[in-house]
């Protein structure tokens, strides 16, 4: 069984590592990450009832696909212009990461919290797999 939450936070830690070593271009990769993450931890301190989140449901979906839609571009920004490995200093948002994680374990307690909230992650997550999948023959 796929843990969305925690690969979803796997991704999002990546997307941080790829787009800080990189060029003023991949730092913008991880300010608009940083913002879509933001912007998905706003709408998930609104919601507090299991009718909320239904309501909420679809836009999270789309917030969760523009997430992985800027996490792919950076990886084939950063493979393309070969700045991944440039030695740039890691700087993973800690924090936004931990408001993520606990904003959603307080859904996950919602009675069919962690089902609607992995129906959301669901089609992103399997198109940053596809795209995971096309590009190892690369590597």
């Amino acid at each position: 069984m796929i843990y969305p939450f925690y690969t979803f936070l796997l991704f999002f830690s990546f997307l941080l590592f790829l787009t800080s070593c990189g060029s003023h271009s991949l730092d913008d990769f991880q300010e608009e990450g940083e913002g879509v993450i933001r912007s998905i931890i706003q709408e998930l301190k609104t919601i507090h009832t299991r009718g909320e989140l239904s309501i909420a449901s679809t836009t999270l979906q789309r917030q969760f696909d523009r997430l992985v839609s800027i996490m792919i571009a950076a990886e084939e920004f950063g493979f393309s212009n070969q700045e991944v490995d440039k030695g740039g200093e890691l700087r993973p948002n800690h924090e936004l990461s931990d408001q993520l994680r606990v904003e959603l374990n307080r859904l996950y307690h919602l009675e069919g919290g962690r089902q609607m909230i992995e129906k959301c992650q669901e089609k992103a997550l399997y198109r940053l797999d596809a795209f995971e999948r096309r590009k190892k023959p690369l590597r």
